[in-house]
């Protein structure tokens, strides 16, 4: 009799190496460290100021022309930002930080303690204000969906040892992390306007 699912390799059926989820956690662990990076990039840009000189008042009949576009969505970003956003990338980069240190060496109860507070963490983003552009606002879904798919992988390898659990947390964050600095340069770039 054939079965066609086969189940994922545990450990104990593994050679006494443990080298393997070390591997696939340290391709992990290399992506995360650039979240931090971007997230530090963001974070200089929150100290720039967003006040920008004021035009004069007038006092003609001539209409006063609308604000630039580049500058209203500057403001939106800004105001995303100071609403919380900074605050929501800061705790990603910090439990990804997490996940990361759990990393080097494996420790399934750290990795398996930090990849559920960063599931939560993605939950309370995903409920969170939606970005100012739809593009932005996408790549930032998209960030968030692999990202939850990537802690949920991980939270499920620390608990059964599974290195397939382990290869899928690894793929779904890099994945993740693409959309995520995609969203950071983005931000940065709208508030450099």
């Amino acid at each position: 009799m054939s079965d066609d699912t086969t189940p994922a390799p545990m450990l104990e059926d593994e050679p006494p190496t443990k080298k393997r989820p070390t591997r696939a956690i340290t391709i992990a662990s290399a992506v995360a460290a650039i979240i931090v990076i971007a997230g530090v990039g963001l974070a200089i840009s929150s100290n720039k100021s967003d006040n920008k000189a004021a035009p004069a008042a007038t006092t003609s009949s001539t209409p006063t022309p609308e604000p630039s576009a580049s500058k209203d969505i500057a403001q939106e970003f800004a105001d995303w930002r100071d609403d919380g956003g900074l605050d929501t990338l800061t705790t990603l980069s910090a439990d990804l930080k997490a996940v990361d240190e759990a990393s080097h060496p494996a420790d399934l109860d750290g990795l398996r303690d930090s990849c559920s507070t960063l599931t939560a963490d993605i939950e309370t983003a995903q409920e969170s204000d939606p970005l100012p552009d739809t593009a932005t606002n996408k790549r930032w879904s998209l960030a968030l969906e692999h990202l939850a798919n990537s802690a949920t992988a991980c939270t499920l390898g620390a608990v059964s040892s599974d290195q397939a659990s382990f290869d899928l947390m690894a793929s779904e964050m890099e994945i993740g992390t693409k959309h995520l600095h995609a969203v950071v340069e983005r931000l940065n770039e709208a508030l450099d306007q």
